[in-house]
């Protein structure tokens, strides 16, 4: 579950929290921070509705230390997610399935293709990204972030080809991620 490398970020239970889809609200209900909120459309969060609705009807100074994204994961809704989330994050932005273990898990009720952003994070040098070689390739990106433009994404990227890629990156297991998030980079 997520919530294990969450509730490891530093001085959490004074933290505020984002989740964008929640599913069974498990992972949301771990979460130790100060102040949670969570969106999803099937009736489990804190906002129902989806996570485009949510982010209209918020104010626009409204700040989160961490958010995590775990909603749609078809690039298209991932990149809106992830652009709108950099409005409101002061910490760390996390993605959840970026990573398909195989490619069945290509599907859009499973990981889709989210790869395809994390694929373009990854080839940016000015984004700070963290990908766990477990936990479907959670992402953890170090804010400030810079918006995505859609049309930057490479939307003929094959499943097979970002696997080759992701075998030359450095991926983390969840000791070392939950050193980053306090601060010593292994």
């Amino acid at each position: 579950m997520s919530s294990i490398v969450i509730n490891h970020l530093p001085a959490i239970d004074s933290k505020t929290y984002l989740e964008l889809g929640v599913f069974d609200g498990k992972n949301f209900e771990s979460i130790n921070a100060k102040i949670k909120e969570s969106v999803d459309v099937n009736g489990n969060a804190t906002f129902t509705g989806t996570t485009d609705e949510y982010f209209k009807q918020i104010d626009k100074h409204k700040r989160f230390d961490i958010i995590f994204i775990d909603a749609n994961h078809d690039h298209e809704f991932v990149v809106r997610d992830f652009n709108n989330s950099i409005n409101h994050c002061n910490e760390w932005i996390l993605i959840h399935d970026m990573v398909p273990p195989t490619k069945k898990y290509t599907k859009p009720s499973k990981c889709s293709d989210s790869y395809k952003v994390l694929y373009h994070l990854m080839q940016d040098p000015a984004t700070e990204v963290y990908t766990m070689n477990e936990n479907f390739g959670l992402s953890l990106i170090k804010m400030p972030g810079r918006h995505i433009d859609l049309r930057d994404i490479d939307k003929n990227l094959k499943y097979e080809n970002f696997m080759e890629y992701i075998k030359t990156k450095k991926l983390y297991n969840t000791e070392e991620i939950i050193n980053i998030l306090g601060g010593r980079h292994v």
